[in-house]
């Protein structure tokens, strides 16, 4: 119980002290979720058996109260014909009602702890998830700035770099560009000249029909 409050409290304030530090931020973040997913596993495990161990619990009390009943109605049964016999019984049931009471006792004392670890996993849960969220938040934070640390003044000499590197790519695709429509209009050509003599025998057949009308 307080070793889980210990932990959660030591992580917690660990990552405000990580926030300040000039180390690789990211990797202690890290190492701090993993110890606290470490605590949230053994946290599990260990609700895993008190909760079996309630249950259990709960079995035997379910048992002393049949038992109790049990006693109890043995006792009116032979009360009339063997007084000694029914006074063992109304014993018997006196002790498995003592009985009874100790285990409840126990019992709500084990659902106490119960509920205490279920509260305690809630928490760590739920600086698991804000650790996540934070450590999401501050690395965004960082690949921005570090984007926007490329614009400084002492970096204008490596991005005219590179914008000279895309204005040199750009002048050799302009030049490919060129040799293509000079070989498209050497092609053109001869798709010019095979136009002009589809056309001129169709002009030839269209004089020829012409003459062959005027001579009728």
């Amino acid at each position: 119980m307080n070793i889980l409050k210990r932990l959660t409290t030591t992580v917690a304030t660990s990552f405000d002290w990580v926030i300040t530090q000039v180390e690789n931020h990211e990797a202690l973040v890290d190492s701090a979720l993993g110890e606290m997913h470490q605590a949230a596993v053994k946290a599990r495990v260990q609700l895993g058996r008190v909760q079996k161990d309630g249950r259990a619990m709960a079995e035997r009390l379910e048992l002393a109260h049949d038992a109790e009943r049990s006693w109890n109605d043995r006792a009116l049964k032979v009360a009339k014909s063997d007084e000694k016999r029914a006074l063992e019984c109304i014993k018997r049931r006196n002790q498995t009602k003592r009985e009874i009471s100790a285990i409840e006792t126990q019992f709500a004392e084990h659902q106490k702890l119960e509920r205490q670890l279920v509260s305690d996993l809630k928490v760590i849960d739920e600086r698991i998830d804000e650790l996540k969220r934070k450590k999401n938040a501050f690395t965004a934070r960082q690949y921005r700035a570090e984007a926007l640390q490329k614009n400084r003044p002492d970096e204008i000499g490596m991005m005219q770099g590179i914008d000279d590197l895309f204005e040199r790519w750009e002048l050799k695709l302009a030049q490919c560009e060129v040799c293509a429509q000079r070989t498209d209009s050497f092609e053109e050509q001869f798709l010019n000249e095979e136009e002009d003599s589809l056309l001129k025998a169709e002009l030839a057949e269209l004089i020829g029909k012409q003459d062959e009308c005027t001579a009728q």
